[in-house]
C-alpha cells in the first residue's frame, strides 16, 4: 500500500507532469504525423516519398555548417552566464548561421545545373534546402529556451502551433492544388517561416536578443565549432546518409521511398529519446553545475531513461507490422523484411546520444572530434558494405552496425565520465566557461 501511495504521489509531482507534457507533445505531434503519414502515402507515390527523403536529408547536411554548434553551447552556457553575458552572447550567435546560410544560398545556386540535371527538382527547392534549414535551427533555439525556462505548456503549444499549420497547408497543396511532393515542402517551409517570427518574439520579450556583438564569443564558438559540425556530419551519416546509398546503387528512388516509410516507423524511438531528454538534459546540466556533482542522481535519471527507451523499442518493433497490414499500400511491405534492425539502431543511438551529453557540456573538442570521426568512417564503410551487396535490406542491418558501433567507441572516449555514474559517486567540480 505504501509503494501504491508513493507511485501515486510521484504521478502527482511536478516533474512528472513535465515529462508527461513533453512525452505528450512528442507523441502528439509525431503521431498526428504518422496518421498523415498514411494519407501521404496514397497522396503521393514511392519516388515522391524519395524525393522528400532526399530533400529532408539535404536539410540534415546543411545543419551542421549553419548550426555550428551553436545549439549546444547556448543550451549549455543558459546554466552557466548571467542574463547580461547570455544576451551578449545570444546576440552574436544569432549572426554566425545567418552569414552560412546566405553562403550556401550562394553556393547552391552556383551548382543549380548539375543539382537539377541530377535530382530533378526545380531551383526555388534547391534554394528551400538552405533557408528551410536555417528555419529549423531558430526553431531549435527557442524550444531549447523554452525548455531550459520549463515552459512546458508554452513548450507544447509551438509543436501543436507548427504541425497543424505544416500539414494543414501540406494537405491544400496536395489535394486541392495537386502540387504533389512540392506541396509537402511549401507546408514545411511556411510553417518554419512562421515559427521563425514567433521565434524572435519570444527571445525579445524574454531579453535574449538586442545585446552586444562580442568578438570573443565568435572567436570561441569557430574553435568549437569544429568538433561539432564534424559531429553533426557523422549524426547525418549515421543516421541519413542511408538515402543517398540506396539512390546511387539502386537508381530507384522508389527503394529510397520504402526504406524512409520503414525508418519513419521506427523513427517513434527516436520520438520518445528526443521528448525525454528534453526533459533530463536540464536536470543533468544542471547536476554537473553544482560544486559537488551528484552522480548517484545522475545514474538514477540514466537508469528510468534507459528503461523507457527499451520498453518503447519492443513495443515499436511489436506494433509496427500490424500499422503496415492495417494501413500502407503492399508496395511498402518489403520494409517489414528489415524495418526492426532500424529500431534496435535507434535503441543504440538514443543511449549512446545521452553519454555525448557530457562532453557537450564540459566542451570537450578532442573527445568530440575523435568520436565523430571515427563515427563518420563506420558510417559511410558500412553503408557503402552494406547497401552495395544488400540494397535498401543492407542499410537497415548497416543503421544497427553502426550505432553498436558508435556506442562501444562513446564508451570508450567519455569513460571519465560514464564510470562516475556506474559507481555513484560525489565528484567535486571546477566548471569553466571559455
Amino acid at each position: 500500500m505504501a509503494l501504491f501511495s508513493g507511485i501515486l504521489k510521484q504521478l502527482k509531482s511536478p516533474q512528472a507532469k513535465a515529462i508527461g507534457i513533453y512525452t505528450f507533445s512528442n507523441f502528439l505531434n509525431k503521431g498526428v504525423s504518422f496518421l498523415f503519414l498514411f494519407y501521404f502515402a496514397h497522396a503521393l507515390t514511392e519516388s515522391d516519398f524519395g524525393l522528400l527523403n532526399l530533400f529532408g536529408s539535404g536539410m540534415l547536411f546543411l545543419m551542421p555548417f549553419i548550426s555550428m554548434g551553436i545549439t549546444q553551447s547556448v543550451n549549455t552556457d543558459f546554466f552557466k552566464l548571467d542574463k547580461k553575458e547570455f544576451k551578449d552572447f545570444f546576440t552574436t550567435t544569432l549572426l554566425m548561421p545567418f552569414v552560412v546560410m546566405i553562403m550556401a544560398i550562394i553556393i547552391l545556386y552556383s551548382f543549380r545545373g548539375q543539382l537539377m540535371q541530377r535530382y530533378s527538382v526545380p531551383v526555388v527547392i534547391i534554394i528551400l534546402v538552405p533557408i528551410n534549414t536555417f528555419f529549423n535551427f531558430l526553431g531549435e533555439e527557442l524550444i531549447c529556451l523554452v525548455r531550459n525556462n520549463e515552459q512546458a505548456g508554452k513548450y507544447l503549444l509551438i509543436g501543436i502551433g507548427g504541425l497543424l499549420i505544416e500539414l494543414g497547408l501540406a494537405v491544400f497543396c496536395i489535394s486541392v492544388l495537386k502540387y504533389g511532393w512540392i506541396g509537402r515542402v511549401i507546408g514545411i517551409s511556411v510553417s518554419g517561416l512562421l515559427t521563425v517570427v514567433y521565434a524572435f518574439i519570444y527571445f525579445k520579450k524574454q531579453g535574449f536578443i538586442f545585446g552586444k556583438i562580442v568578438k570573443k564569443y565568435i572567436y570561441k564558438e569557430l574553435i568549437y565549432s569544429v568538433p561539432i559540425i564534424i559531429m553533426q556530419i557523422s549524426i547525418f551519416c549515421m543516421n541519413s546518409s542511408s538515402g543517398y546509398f540506396i539512390k546511387y546503387f539502386t537508381k530507384d528512388y522508389a527503394s529510397v521511398g520504402v526504406y524512409s516509410i520503414a525508418a519513419t516507423f521506427a523513427s517513434i524511438v527516436m520520438v520518445l529519446s528526443s521528448a525525454l531528454l528534453h526533459y533530463f538534459y536540464p536536470k543533468i546540466y544542471r547536476l554537473l553545475s553544482e560544486k559537488e556533482t551528484n552522480y548517484v542522481a545522475v545514474r538514477q535519471n540514466f537508469l528510468y531513461y534507459a528503461g523507457a527507451m527499451l520498453l518503447c523499442t519492443i513495443l515499436v518493433i511489436a506494433i509496427t507490422p500490424i500499422a503496415y497490414v492495417v494501413a500502407l499500400k503492399k508496395s511498402y511491405f518489403p520494409g517489414l523484411k528489415y524495418y526492426y534492425f532500424i529500431c534496435i539502431g535507434y535503441f543504440l543511438w538514443s543511449i549512446t546520444f545521452f553519454f555525448y551529453s557530457f562532453m557537450l557540456y564540459h566542451k570537450m573538442k578532442r573527445r568530440i572530434l575523435y568520436v565523430s570521426l571515427i563515427a563518420i568512417f563506420i558510417s559511410l564503410a558500412s553503408d557503402y558494405f552494406f547497401i552495395k551487396n544488400y540494397g535498401s535490406f543492407g542499410a537497415a542491418v548497416s543503421i544497427c552496425t553502426i550505432y553498436f558501433l558508435v556506442l562501444l567507441v562513446t564508451l570508450l572516449f567519455g569513460r571519465k565520465q560514464i564510470v562516475p555514474i556506474l559507481q555513484g559517486k560525489q565528484i567535486k567540480n571546477s566548471n569553466t566557461h571559455y
